[in-house]
């Protein structure tokens, strides 16, 4: 029974308008996100390239999974310079697209957290409710067909029927990416895209369960598909934004320009007290001191920094989307995580080779964070969270329907 329930629904989806229409739109974003992203990867290598042959201080290349997920990569592969606990970032990666400085990247991360989650919801947002307009969901059970074996039937064939689009398209870029000579992809990139895509797949299922929770709630098409959209737009956009503004909000943390302005304020004030000191040794003494401060600001700047983008994960993790968005980030190593670890790693190189000459100073090097550190550094975390939201609202609907009034 169950199974002639899941070939029901699934043809009943490929024969209607909507499974067209969103096969189509699904298919061609994923596709042309991935071939724009591939170009903007390939212009990222020969920008490495040059300012790898400049001898810059210290420079990474962008990782092949900036094609899926590009994140904070721009960022990451620029051209650090400086030295003691101060760095500057001296050039920056351009990026193919003039446009892309415009409008968001849109890039396979982009395209499933915020378009097929929409399209998933509007695929199962009348599953319930609209056969009960039709008048076919009180013939359905007027049998001996259990509600549990229906809409558990209802649930694998809508699921299926929507994310066969996805498999297409992820399986067609894929192979174009991976192809190309352009990129190079070791085992544990191919691991992290693994765990990307099956928590893509996991993410769409939460919206889409979602989306049949709120058709087994309300009894007309026109009450679910309001509902839908505003559920959709609560955790894809207020709840990340506004767990951000409060988190500034209960953490307190300077500009970028105050903090320069407060650096040159302690400048000033040491240099002119060490024109007033008569001997050499003690203005040295005193020029040691205020680089002392002005690198204790800045350490005080990053601590509070680091308070505020843990204290604004913690918040907005109650959001599938914010949850999705750090885990498939930190696999692609283009996330916040790594980014903080990597101008480590620049401060800890450019003040041990800081009285180096150019010429004599080894070339920075930088492995980005492994997938298995990757889970245990919280990215285990936001799996089980994207799991949990699937669970629960399977859960719901599976209560919610066995209660539904199909009269």
């Amino acid at each position: 029974m169950l199974k002639s329930i899941i070939s029901k629904e699934i043809l009943a989806n490929f024969l209607s308008y909507r499974f067209s229409i969103i096969a189509v739109l699904s298919i061609t974003l994923i596709l042309v996100g991935i071939f724009l992203l591939y170009r903007d990867y390939c212009l990222a290598i020969e920008n490495y390239e040059i300012l790898a042959s400049e001898r810059a201080a210290a420079v990474i290349p962008p990782t092949p999974l900036s094609v899926f997920a590009k994140g904070l990569d721009e960022n990451l592969c620029r051209a650090y310079a400086g030295s003691g606990g101060q760095i500057s970032a001296s050039s920056k990666q351009q990026s193919v697209n003039d446009l892309f400085k415009l409008f968001t990247v849109p890039d396979l991360l982009y395209i499933i957290k915020v378009i097929l989650s929409l399209c998933a919801m509007l695929f199962a947002f009348d599953m319930v409710s609209g056969e009960k307009e039709a008048g076919t969901l009180r013939q359905s059970l007027s049998g001996t067909l259990g509600r549990p074996i229906l809409i558990a039937g209802k649930w694998i064939g809508g699921f299926t029927s929507f994310i066969l689009s996805f498999f297409i398209a992820v399986l067609l870029g894929t192979v174009f990416v991976t192809l190309s000579p352009a990129v190079d992809m070791n085992p544990d990139d191919w691991l992290k895209l693994g765990l990307f895509l099956l928590s893509s797949v996991i993410y769409l299922a939460v919206f889409f369960s979602l989306g049949l929770l709120i058709s087994c709630l309300t009894h007309e098409s026109s009450s679910s598909l309001v509902v839908s959209l505003f559920a959709w737009t609560l955790l894809v956009f207020l709840i990340p934004n506004l767990g951000n503004i409060l988190a500034r909000q209960l953490v307190a943390v300077p500009t970028v320009q105050q903090l320069e302005l407060r650096r040159r304020h302690i400048a000033m004030g040491g240099w002119l007290e060490a024109a007033r000191l008569p001997d050499g040794h003690i203005r040295g003494a005193r020029f040691a001191r205020i680089r002392s401060e002005q690198n204790q600001v800045t350490e005080d700047y990053r601590n509070r920094f680091g308070r505020l983008v843990t204290l604004s994960q913690n918040i907005t993790r109650i959001s599938p989307t914010a949850a999705f968005t750090f885990l498939a980030t930190d696999l692609a190593g283009t996330g916040i995580a790594e980014e903080r670890r990597l101008k480590q790693a620049v401060v800890h190189y450019l003040s041990e080779r800081r009285d180096d000459h150019e010429e004599d100073r080894p070339r920075f090097s930088y492995q980005r964070t492994s997938c298995r550190a990757v889970l245990g550094r919280g990215g285990l975390t936001n799996l089980l969270i994207l799991v949990l939201f699937d669970l629960l609202f399977v859960a719901a609907t599976y209560v919610a329907f066995l209660r539904y009034d199909v009269r």
